[in-house]
């Protein structure tokens, strides 16, 4: 029965597209962009925008 089970891959997504649609640089082109971002610096918020995932260094 195992064997006849098809491996499922796991959802992989795609940074690029939700930098693109979300990111700082397309909340800075409108005016309501600009003070979500600015209402975010003001509140103190370490991560104004969605960022790309760091790489994990192999060597630690």
């Amino acid at each position: 029965m195992a064997s006849k089970l098809r491996r499922i891959r796991k959802y992989q997504w795609v940074t690029g597209k939700r930098l693109r649609k979300h990111g700082r640089r397309k909340k800075m082109e409108t005016s309501h962009g600009q003070k979500t971002i600015n209402a975010r610096r003001r509140k103190g918020r370490h991560v104004l925008t969605p960022q790309r995932p760091k790489k994990k260094s192999i060597r630690g």
